[in-house]
């Protein structure tokens, strides 16, 4: 119809007001197909975030960043990777010599991309259903708002929850053969400090060369942390942060670019 067709020519486009323009457009629920970063994607519409990968509205500057930083033949890690909007633009974006790896715990969210993968004949993504912590065992993975699926590991009784296995970064990049990681994207709603506690040796190592990590206080704050907390770890891990802005103590970090410290000695 006529609208899809608008939908899908604007989405690559960037113009201030298009969520208020394109929103009421499109139906509440039900599912569409659009292409996102080259790759046919079916999204449901009722879902926060698929609604906004539909309409070309998704974190648009984190979108820009991730576009400027990768190159051809890098090594990327999305932990979160949800439905995959980060693992297809990063898979474009690193080409047939690079790689991607997608962690993700939800069935739901795996699953649809694991679809887009073999509906588009990906090579260059690979899927690990597991969460990654600081440890291996288990969690249980909670869903407190199926209309906006960002589920956590930071218990919420007032969501449905399943056991999911945990792994360690180090574990699962060790077996993936990734050597080294040019970027690793985070984002799993205040398990961030348990995820780099499963991935000291790659620190050591100084094998993650970049890190965009989305600070989300509230959740953070629920797992025994602050957003400060986990920031100042990083810059003392070699780290500089990139996004440009300066930090207030106290106020909200959202989501920074830090790069390693290009001055001390580089991975190989």
């Amino acid at each position: 119809m006529l609208t899809d067709r608008l939908i899908e020519l604007l989405r690559p486009v960037q113009f201030k007001g298009k969520v208020r323009l394109l929103n009421p457009l499109v139906p509440r629920a039900g599912t569409r197909t659009g292409t996102v970063h080259g790759a046919r994607m079916s999204l449901d519409l009722a879902e926060h975030i698929q609604r906004m990968v539909y309409l070309g509205a998704y974190e648009r500057t984190e979108t820009r960043l991730i576009r400027r930083y990768l190159q051809p033949g890098m090594n990327v890690v999305d932990v979160g990777a949800n439905v995959g909007y980060y693992s297809l633009l990063a898979a474009r974006r690193v080409g047939a010599t690079g790689r991607v790896l997608a962690v993700e715990p939800s069935a739901v969210a795996a699953d649809r991309l694991a679809a887009t993968i073999k509906d588009n004949a990906i090579p260059n993504i690979h899927v690990e259903r597991v969460g990654l912590g600081q440890s291996r065992g288990e969690a249980i993975l909670f869903d407190p708002r199926p209309d906006n699926h960002s589920p956590t590991m930071l218990g919420d009784p007032g969501g449905a929850g399943r056991v999911v296995p945990i792994r360690t970064l180090d574990e699962v990049t060790a077996e993936c053969g990734l050597t080294h990681i040019d970027l690793l994207k985070i984002d799993v709603e205040g398990y961030e400090p348990r995820v780099f506690a499963g991935a000291e040796e790659l620190f050591a190592a100084r094998r993650i060369r970049a890190v965009l990590c989305e600070f989300n206080e509230f959740w953070l704050v629920k797992g025994g942390t602050t957003g400060a907390a986990v920031y100042r770890d990083l810059l003392d891990r070699g780290f500089v942060d990139r996004t440009g802005g300066q930090f207030v103590p106290g106020g909200d970090l959202g989501t920074r670019f830090l790069e390693l410290n290009p001055r001390e000695p580089h991975c190989p």
